[in-house]
């Protein structure tokens, strides 16, 4: 009875979940690009009385000389509150550390809502979820693009008139220079290099038309996946006149080390696109970032957004915390993410006086363990290098996935259908899903301990754990595994303090790593995690949007899996034809072959054990019920983050609800460095 209880005690939570639902119609493929944004002019504009203030004083221009010629005008469609009023603060929380205000040479602000501040696409793949017709991202800084007859050529056309937070003009120079001086620079760390450029073997080519067009030629006709990279997390533009004079192609005296770090979190105001600008920054406690007067959106009635005068960005260490914040009534988001606070959530978001909230809306997001197999990349012990020659024998990924008993793990974590046992490759809710092509090795010890028979692993002193066979690398020390975790995804702790038992049951040792995500990443990069817990809401689900990270077709993709220098790196044969069906979907436009092809890969991914996977779970989101227009039915992720899918440069709060600001009227000014 002591597991039935907490089963059912689940199911009432999620029976009774209907209660504290969202109750407007899903947003859910309704609309078209049209019915969400248009750029034309408006016959007048509004703007904050703080800012009319400013422009009485000569302190800024006049709203219309700030905006562009023709600003980007979002519908009162997708606007489910109607328009907003201006003032009070969008409250946000960051669990990760804020690396530097450099995103093009790969800093992070921080993540979990902070990149909504200060990054902009060329594309907005985030309001994708709403289209009728998902094919192509929704334009953003570019309003409009056309492909050539052939396919290989895209003509892209700016937003004219478009300012930086500082008033100097945005246009296509600051475009070219993040792209060539940054992603494609091999000395810049950029969150995307040039494989991530590379069609049919061919580095993609950018030029400059005019100073409000850019054209792309491509080494294949219409590879459609390459617009997602043109989205926020991709090629987000960065100001060349901000940054160039730290570049070392336009300063004899500058360094790449130098550029990298030019932007430090405590140099404020940032200079951005986005609708507020960060001012004020304490480390691991907080950010202010006040709105930007050059912000280039508004309304159908002509006000500039965003509504919230102010964004706030409390520091943490760890995520559940930005859910506990939630629930108390002091953050305005969260996704719902760490299934032991799933019940406490839910029932929370009952209460009559709950201040927020909840819903969740099918599996879409999952945790794998992720073998390293590169042996040129990383290898600096002698047991590293046996680890990574153990990794690549499919009969111990086989034991392992034997050995993981997923139910149990499952069922100790949270018990009930929000999470459930995972194979690896894609999740239900994505549109590629094809369960007949899964092929599964669920739990059976015996068949993993014979195979690690196999293998010549034997418990010779009688501890309980395996050691290494006579002959090998390791002769005689035990089979461990580390394992490592970042500390602000406590889910994957919970997960890995839940996996321990069951591998030390098969006979292996198993250290668990809780580090931060600044040291993961950067093991990451440098190819020496040995077989981390990872959780992926991308891959599993919307792969088309990171289409290079699922096999081997760039250097240093996939991750677990990275080549060394030269581009040395030995694939597996059915690795060879992951990357060729991987390249065969850049260019593919018929759907049914997509999902054929997404089948085969999900099939040659699991029957292989690619990575092994542990559990899917069903990601919800708890909302402040003092947010306005936050789109009904917004996924917690699908081409891109809630973070950015909630569009909120479009929320707004009744006045008699809103909160005092911290830095009420502050404008960001800036001074020559």
């Amino acid at each position: 009875m002591k597991r039935v209880m907490p089963i059912l005690i689940a199911l009432m939570f999620i029976a009774s979940f209907s209660a504290v639902a969202i109750a407007q119609e899903s947003f859910l493929g309704k609309f078209e690009i049209s019915d969400i944004m248009e750029y034309k002019a408006l016959p007048n504009y509004i703007e904050p009385e703080a800012l009319e203030l400013a422009v009485a004083k000569g302190e800024l221009p006049p709203v219309w000389e700030r905006l562009p010629k023709n600003p980007q005008v979002i519908k009162s469609k997708v606007m489910s509150d109607g328009l907003g009023v201006y003032g009070d603060k969008w409250r946000v929380f960051c669990g990760s550390p804020t690396a530097g205000w450099n995103w093009a040479a790969g800093l992070t602000s921080g993540w979990w809502g902070t990149e909504v501040l200060v990054w902009e696409g060329l594309v907005e793949p985030a309001h994708m979820w709403m289209l009728k017709n998902p094919i192509e991202p929704v334009p953003n800084l570019a309003t409009s693009w056309e492909w050539s007859e052939d396919g290989k050529t895209l003509t892209m056309h700016l937003l004219e008139g478009a300012k930086w937070s500082d008033g100097v003009e945005f246009t296509a120079d600051d475009v070219l220079f993040t792209y060539y001086d940054c992603h494609l620079d091999s000395h810049i760390p950029s969150f995307l290099g040039a494989g991530a450029w590379t069609i049919n073997g061919k580095l993609t080519e950018l030029e400059k038309v005019d100073k409000y067009t850019i054209r792309w030629r491509f080494g294949a006709g219409f590879p459609l996946y390459i617009l997602f990279r043109m989205g926020r997390y991709g090629l987000a533009p960065v100001p060349k006149h901000v940054l160039a004079k730290h570049h070392p192609k336009y300063n004899p005296d500058a360094t790449y080390e130098g550029f990298i770090h030019s932007l430090p979190p405590e140099d404020l105001p940032v200079v951005t696109l986005g609708p507020w600008v960060p001012v004020k920054f304490e480390p691991a406690r907080f950010i202010v970032a006040r709105r930007n007067p050059y912000y280039w959106k508004v309304d159908e009635k002509g006000q500039q957004l965003p509504y919230f005068n102010e964004a706030y960005i409390e520091k943490g260490r760890r995520g559940i915390t930005r859910t506990l914040n939630v629930i108390a009534g002091s953050i305005d988001y969260t996704n719902l993410e760490t299934p032991g606070v799933f019940s406490f959530a839910l029932e929370e978001a009952r209460r009559s006086d709950s201040y927020f909230v909840a819903r969740f809306v099918g599996y879409n997001a999952s945790f794998s363990l992720q073998p390293n197999f590169s042996l040129y990349k990383g290898v600096k012990t002698e047991r590293d290098r046996a680890m990574r020659e153990l990794f690549r024998d499919p009969r111990f990924r086989k034991a392992l996935s034997y050995a993981i008993n997923r139910e149990g793990i499952t069922n100790s974590i949270f018990p009930g259908p929000l999470i459930a046992p995972y194979e690896g490759s894609l999740v239900d809710s994505s549109p590629y899903y094809d369960p007949d092509a899964i092929v599964t090795y669920a739990y059976d010890l015996e068949k993993s301990k014979g195979l690690f028979a196999e293998l010549g692993f034997k418990d010779i002193d009688g501890d309980g754990i395996m050691e290494w066979a006579t002959g090998t690398p390791l002769a005689g020390q035990d089979l461990t595994l580390v394992i490592h975790i970042v500390e602000d995804e406590t889910a994957a702790v919970n997960l890995g303090e839940a996996l321990v038992p069951y591998l030390r049951e098969a006979g292996i040792k198993s250290v668990l790593k809780v580090i931060k995500t600044t040291t993961y990443d950067a093991l990451s990069d440098s190819g020496e995690l040995e077989i981390p817990i990872y959780r992926d809401n991308v891959l599993c689900l919307t792969p088309l949007t990171r289409l290079t990270d699922l096999g081997p077709v760039t250097e240093i993709t996939p991750t677990w899996h990275q080549a060394g220098p030269g581009g040395e790196r030995d694939l597996f044969p059915f690795e060879a034809r992951l990357r060729d069906l991987i390249n065969s979907l850049k260019t593919e436009r018929s759907g049914s072959k997509v999902r054929e092809t997404f089948s085969e890969i999900q099939n040659l991914w699991t029957e292989n054990v690619y990575t092994i996977g542990l559990y899917k779970m069903q990601v919800g989101n708890a909302i402040a019920n003092r947010l306005r227009n936050v789109p009904p039915g917004t996924p917690p992720y699908m081409y891109e983050w809630f973070d950015v899918a909630q569009c909120a440069w479009q929320l707004w709060v009744p006045k008699e609800e809103q909160k005092p600001e911290l830095l009420p009227g502050v404008i960001p000014t800036y001074e020559e460095k």
